[in-house]
Order: structure tokens, then C-alpha cells, then sequence
């Protein structure tokens, strides 16, 4: 379902109309907009948390959901894009320019002074998050590392909201979920207005929700399944 058609009528303003009653004077654009873009980001959180081994990128980008960073000799803190949700995965390049994957830890973990562990730059092993930075144990060295975007972040990230002049601009999930987005944005409105029809689209948007983790939790057909064989008493795992 695209953002607006005018022409048809079929798009995701048009369908707030049509559920709210309302129009482009009653419920303005720019808050119809604003709205849909709250449950947008909403929705994407919900496939976050559902999805499989299929990870979800909003559809709408145009680069994979990979941040690379140059390091600093010596450095150990970097700041996290502020659009990144949540960090998938850290790799750092070797002087002889293997990538490898580092270690998350949790600074709390560590029973010595942090200024003491890993003290001396190196090849970065670990890496913890605290706020918007990130930080490499060891800090990396030149003679170890490679500086230049040697350092890549993995992602989740925000979805690319819709400004208030979209048109054709679909949203960047499966298609036939997204008109959650439009029944949300007519909950907000009706909100103070028709209580019994929030109710009726509290229900749809329920069933919409649970239709997307279902299809999110299982679109990798190729994962591997655990079978546990009548009459057995241990798992067995079969790809």
C-alpha cells in the first residue's frame, strides 16, 4: 500500500480517511504523517523482536545495514550511529586484512580496573556498549589492525519515515500488514472522538500483530530444526 494516491484512493492517507471519517481539513496531513510514522517505527520494533534468522531491513534503504568506521591508534571509543537500534554484530580488520569478529562483553563483568584491562593497544578482541559508544578491548593498534574503516558495525536501524509530500513510497515490510500503519494513525484521532470504533480497530490491529511475529518468527526456510525421534530420550539435530 503505497503512502498517497489521490487518484485511486487506495493509499495509507486515504484509508485513515476512510476508517476516521475524515478529512484532509478535520485530520491534517501533517498529522496523519506524524502518525503513521510513530506506529511505522513501532512496527519495525515488533519484527525486530519476531524475526528468525532472516534479519529485517527496511525494504526502503538503499545500503545493507553495515556501518564501517575508521579507528584511531591508540583510541578505544567510537560513537554508534544514532539511527542504529540495536548492534547485530562488531568485526575489526587485521593488519594482513582479515576481518574478525570480536566478543561482546559487559564492563561489569571485568573484576579489574577497566584503565587495566587490556591495557597495552593490540588486535581488538572484545567490545562493550555503553550509551551511544562502543568500546574495543584492546584498543587497537596500527601494527595490528588495519585503522582505515577498519572497524564495521552490524545494525538494526530506524525505518526511513515518511515525509508529509510521499506518495507512490510504500512501507518497507510485507505488504499485506501495512495497513496496521493506517489503523493506527485512525486509533490516535479517534481516540477522543469514537471509542467504540477504537475498540473495533484495536481488534484488527491485535490481529495484524500477531500475524506479523508468525510470519517474521519463520521466514527461514532453511534454518535448522531440532527432531526429537519417538521412543529417544536426547535430541538430535538434523539440517
Amino acid at each position: 500500500m503505497m503512502f498517497s494516491d489521490t487518484t485511486s484512493k487506495q493509499g495509507l492517507i486515504q484509508d485513515v480517511d476512510f476508517l476516521c471519517g475524515s478529512t484532509s481539513a478535520s485530520y491534517a496531513v501533517a498529522d496523519k504523517t506524524r502518525n503513521i510514522n510513530v506506529a511505522y517505527n513501532s512496527v519495525s520494533r515488533l519484527i525486530w523482536d519476531a524475526a528468525d534468522d532472516w534479519q529485517y531491513d527496511d525494504s526502503n534503504a538503499t545500503d545493507l545495514p553495515k556501518v564501517l568506521r575508521t579507528m584511531g591508534h591508540a583510541s578505544a571509543s567510537y560513537q554508534v550511529p544514532s539511527t542504529s537500534q540495536r548492534i547485530e554484530r562488531v568485526e575489526v580488520k587485521s593488519s594482513d586484512g582479515n576481518w574478525r569478529k570480536l566478543i561482546p562483553i559487559d564492563y561489569r563483568d571485568i573484576t579489574v580496573s577497566l584503565d587495566e584491562y587490556h591495557e597495552t593497544a593490540g588486535m581488538p578482541i572484545y567490545y562493550d556498549l555503553v550509551g551511544n559508544y562502543l568500546t574495543l578491548y584492546p584498543a587497537p593498534s596500527s601494527a595490528y589492525a588495519t585503522l582505515s574503516s577498519g572497524l564495521t558495525l552490524r545494525v538494526s536501524r530506524d525505518v526511513t519515515e515518511f515525509p508529509t509530500t510521499a506518495t507512490t513510497t510504500s512501507p518497507g515490510f510485507a505488504k499485506q500488514f501495512h495497513r496496521i500503519l493506517s489503523i493506527s494513525a485512525s486509533m490516535d484521532y479517534l481516540g477522543v472522538v469514537d471509542q467504540s470504533q477504537v475498540r473495533l480497530l484495536a481488534q484488527m490491529k491485535d490481529g495484524i500483530e500477531k500475524a506479523i511475529k508468525q510470519f517474521y518468527s519463520s521466514r527461514q526456510a532453511e534454518s535448522r530444526t531440532q527432531v526429537r525421534p519417538y521412543g529417544k530420550r536426547r535430541w538430535r539435530q538434523y539440517q
